[in-house]
């Protein structure tokens, strides 16, 4: 068996350097549905995630649509910042992801 070798959108994600403007639809994590999400607030680039911080850009991003305030969205968001596919997300990444998504809950007033 051999190994799978990555698509393009993952090392693009794994090979960036910080500060790097990579455009989000070059890199793993946001799909067709994310982008225009995403670009509608105003973030188009993984280095505009690394400035503003997971906390920051998710509050942004449930603020502009709160109907997408779950786990898997912000855990796309917190696994960009690692620099791994959201389904390679660390553990920590995870329990920060369920920390961020109970904050906004709270900040949003919902259950």
């Amino acid at each position: 068996m051999t190994a799978r070798r990555p698509d393009a959108r993952t090392r693009a994600l794994a090979e960036r350097r910080p500060g790097d403007p990579t455009p989000l639809g070059e890199v793993v994590n946001f799909g067709p549905v994310t982008l225009p999400e995403f670009a509608a607030i105003g973030i188009t680039t993984v280095d505009q995630i690394e400035r503003l911080g997971a906390e920051e850009v998710c509050r942004r991003y449930v603020e502009r649509f709160p109907e997408r305030l779950n786990v898997n969205a912000v855990v796309g968001v917190v696994a960009t910042l690692e620099g791994v596919p959201w389904t390679r997300v660390s553990a920590g990444g995870r329990a920060r992801a369920r920390r961020i998504v109970a904050d906004l809950k709270g900040l949003f007033g919902r259950p």
